[in-house]
């Protein structure tokens, strides 16, 4: 689990940690994670096929509360979106799945994803 220096989020639960990071495409490879270097909350997202990334996450969490968004901002990649096909914040592991209306789309250099979620930091209001 974490243990690094937050500053509180305002929420009716004690512990609540509000996250991010920022990924950017690369074609057919390795999504390139541009806030590693400055203690991002991802550490790796590896091309597993076409538009499908496993995400590992720097940190482990008890319980994922929230995803609050993942956003295309600059992209290259008109209707170019987003989700999680499965995401495990005890096991610091997701499945990021990239695609345009259907069809899974590995994003291009010029696409930039934002990510934001909110995990429970400790046993506390459980």
């Amino acid at each position: 689990m974490a243990h690094r220096t937050y500053y509180p989020v305002e929420g009716r639960r004690s512990e609540e940690k509000l996250l991010t990071s920022k990924l950017v495409g690369a074609g057919a490879a390795d999504m390139v994670v541009a806030d590693a270097a400055t203690g991002g909350e991802i550490v790796s997202a590896t091309r597993t096929g076409a538009g499908v990334f496993t995400i590992v996450f720097r940190d482990s969490y008890p319980e994922l509360k929230s995803i609050v968004g993942l956003n295309f901002g600059p992209r290259a990649t008109d209707g170019l979106k987003a989700s999680f096909s499965a995401i495990d914040v005890t096991a610091k592991t997701g499945t990021l799945q990239v695609e345009v209306n259907t069809t899974d789309t590995d994003p291009a250099a010029g696409d930039t994803l934002y990510i934001t979620w909110l995990v429970r930091n400790s046993g506390r209001n459980a």
